[in-house]
């Protein structure tokens, strides 16, 4: 192949080792993880999975797995004990710097995996607004979401452009905007020759709307941080000066660093155009610098000065929810099911939403007036069938208190329960159980999900959702 029929060849002139570059992005993608800290540790993690978790330097908690790992297989994921993420898609979070009780919104939200790391570092309080227009795309990320049993996350469906008013200020903005994708190609092989300057030219009024909404829906002293997965400068640093250049007084940009994570500055400079100088502290993320995909990441902080306010909105965030509790007769019945102490719920507000569910979120948490959310919260119980029930997210998260009504799975029936089949019990099994209902199943003293015990057949049938099923399961 020539040197012009090499992919990505209009960036040869500001790639650091072009010749690394093009090997690299003929390799497969790491895989790396982070664990969840709601349910297990990284040395509890490891033992059960059994292969050497390499960690991260730069990122506590995240860690590589051996290539040929089938992350995705594993009982532990299916769990929500750990989260699979590329490296370089976690850069972005830890550019935020998030702080307790803060209220963050992700405008464009799905697939939802910075969206749970902000809820991480939240550490199950403050607020995450996850919003994206896609009705679809939200509906898969609010799947991970519960998985990993984020209690502290409010979800939204509208454009990212054109984001309320009446939303409020936030503390911190993530603006990972839709994009061309060039710096997925190591996942994605179609990329390198699919993507064209046509494609960028079709997302830069989308990705410069997005941004001048974070900027104004960021409060004074706030902090945005911009990314995308291309390489283009056309909708990185082009999008940045456009921003800087009409917001310049009223945003900075910080200098971007990763201690022990090798990046390349910002341009300055694209095909004659100059840029803002102070791009230079964006950062661009080659493939080859740290055996990762490409990433670009640009942090702006928000004047503190009153006098810069972009719109006519008051400055104080949006109080804390105001719903009418219903903590009766749910807690009495999960305590009677399941021995669960109803003290085990006193830092959260329970609620009921319409006729079909009871919600459970922290007392901190802050949705906005517009856009009306999806949901707040975590759904807690299903409330439209004959009996209520724990959802599998809630167990998930909430059965490791229980007492009663509990069932140990060996092997084969996890599989079977994560495929979704139902499955003979022996007696030695439900010996603590009180009959035919619900039953919260377990397997190595981890909760796996729900399931209906019917005594007469000595049978469970598994409730684990079909979205999260797989057919091979990893034990």
């Amino acid at each position: 192949m020539s040197e012009a029929e090499l992919p990505f060849t209009r960036y040869k002139e500001i790639i650091d080792n072009w010749d690394a570059f093009q090997e690299a992005i003929k390799r497969p993608l790491p895989t790396t993880i982070w664990v969840n800290p709601l349910r297990t540790t990284p040395e509890q993690l490891q033992v059960i999975l059994g292969v050497l978790l390499e960690p991260i330097p730069w990122l506590p908690n995240a860690f590589r797995l051996p290539d040929d790992f089938a992350a995705g297989q594993h009982w532990s994921y299916l769990a929500g004990l750990y989260h699979i993420q590329e490296e370089v898609s976690m850069i972005p979070v830890y550019f935020l710097d998030i702080q307790p009780g803060e209220r963050v919104l992700d405008l464009c939200a799905a697939p939802g995996n910075k969206t749970a790391q902000i809820g991480m570092a939240l550490n199950k309080g403050g607020t995450v607004i996850a919003n994206d227009r896609s009705t679809g795309r939200m509906r898969a990320a609010s799947h991970a979401l519960n998985r990993l049993g984020l209690t502290n996350v409010t979800t939204t469906t509208t454009d990212a452009a054109n984001y309320p008013k009446a939303s409020g200020f936030f503390d911190k903005i993530l603006a990972d905007v839709p994009c061309s994708c060039e710096g997925t190609c190591r996942k994605d092989r179609s990329v390198t020759w699919r993507v064209s300057t046509k494609d960028s030219a079709k997302l830069v009024g989308s990705q410069l709307g997005i941004l001048r909404k974070a900027v104004q829906r960021c409060r004074p002293g706030g902090r945005i941080v911009y990314a995308t997965c291309t390489f283009a400068p056309e909708e990185n640093e082009c999008i940045v000066d456009a921003v800087l250049q009409e917001y310049g007084e009223f945003v900075r940009l910080l200098p971007a660093a990763i201690p022990g994570f090798n990046t390349s500055s910002g341009l300055t400079e694209w095909e004659g155009q100059a840029l803002h100088p102070d791009l230079c502290h964006a950062i661009r993320v080659w493939p080859h610098q740290n055996d990762t995909g490409g990433f670009f990441v640009a942090v702006l902080e928000k004047s503190e000065e009153p006098r810069v306010q972009t719109e006519n909105v008051p400055i104080d965030n949006p109080q804390s929810l105001i719903v009418n509790e219903e903590r009766e007769p749910w807690l009495a019945l999960l305590f009677d099911q399941f021995g669960i102490e109803p003290t085990r719920f006193d830092d959260f507000i329970i609620f009921r939403e319409g006729r079909k569910g009871v919600y459970i979120t922290n007392r901190d948490q802050q949705p906005p007036q517009k856009p009306k959310p999806d949901s707040v919260g975590m759904l807690f119980m299903h409330t439209d069938g004959k009996y209520p029930k724990l959802t599998t997210s809630a167990a998930l998260q909430f059965g490791k208190f229980a007492s009663k009504n509990v069932v140990d799975l060996v092997p084969e029936q996890v599989a079977a329960f994560m495929g979704r089949e139902d499955f003979e019990v022996d007696g030695a099994q439900v010996q603590h159980v009180s009959g035919t209902g619900y039953v919260i199943l377990r397997y190595q003293e981890i909760v796996v999900g729900m399931g209906v015990y019917r005594e007469h057949l000595s049978l469970v049938e598994g409730l684990f959702p079909k979205g999260w099923a797989r057919k091979s399961v990893l034990l």
